[in-house]
């Protein structure tokens, strides 16, 4: 049952090479991309890491931290030697006011949605506005790039808690691994504050593309071996710690900006 996800993400990448429309972009590169699909997981035993190649958890593990504290600008990564945003950001390492921003401190207005959605879940759990909204039409202008993750909705069942993501563009090798760990960190993180277990983690893809130049890395890892789905922990300083975590080759594709 563990190999579940990652069965079902290679099942959709394998779509998109069948049966992707093929769209030109705002990278100038080229993608084939299906409308809306899902990917849905349990997190109370193992780690939504894919296996088929390697994924290095210090890359979700800094863009969790730095995306939590509301920054905006991409020292902590840089100081953490992850390069993920270093294509968009400006001379000074500055992004504008892009996720964490939103986040923590909503259209400049001091509004803290991370605190907002806790203290919703603690006092009034059956609410069904327990929802962080990313997409901020009034400051997309000022973003170096629009989120691509926008929405969050928790729902508590009992002593369990579930999130709902709606991702309006996925770039399904080399972004989509990474956002799932994010997520789940993410899901993990607000159920400890509101004395909850992280339970059922489900991803929508409104757009879920590859890009032309990463066809070939995809047939890599679909020729790879999927393990089953690892056991985590977290650590004393709030990183995942994934010990016994079995993995195929590292393979590489470029990014289009």
């Amino acid at each position: 049952m563990a190999k579940k996800f990652e069965k079902k993400y290679r099942k959709i990448l394998c779509n998109i090479l069948e049966n992707g429309l093929f769209r030109n972009d705002r990278t100038g590169v080229g993608s084939f991309s299906l409308f809306n699909v899902s990917l849905k997981v349990n997190i109370e035993k193992h780690f939504p890491i894919i296996t088929g190649r390697k994924i290095f958890p210090k890359v979700f593990n800094t863009e969790f931290e730095w995306f939590i504290k509301g920054e905006t600008n991409i020292k902590r990564l840089q100081d953490n030697k992850v390069t993920i945003w270093d294509a968009w950001a400006d001379k000074n390492g500055d992004l504008g006011p892009v996720y964490g921003h939103q986040l923590r401190n909503w259209n400049s207005n001091g509004i803290d949605q991370l605190d907002n959605v806790i203290q919703s879940i603690n006092s009034n759990p059956d609410s069904r506005r327990h929802i962080v909204s990313l997409w901020n039409v009034e400051q997309l202008h000022q973003m170096a790039l629009p989120p691509c993750y926008l929405y969050f909705q928790f729902f508590v069942r009992k002593d369990k808690l579930d999130m709902f993501v709606v991702q309006r563009s996925g770039d399904m090798l080399l972004g989509v691994p990474y956002d799932m760990c994010l997520f789940a960190r993410i899901l993990m993180h607000v159920a400890k504050l509101t004395g909850k277990t992280p339970s059922n983690l489900e991803v929508q893809i409104i757009d879920a593309h590859i890009y032309q130049n990463q066809i070939e890395a995809v047939f890599d890892y679909l020729d790879t071996k999927v393990y089953s789905l690892p056991k985590y922990f977290v650590d004393a300083d709030g990183f995942i710690k994934i010990p016994k975590y079995k993995h195929g080759p590292i393979i590489t594709a470029p990014v289009a900006v």
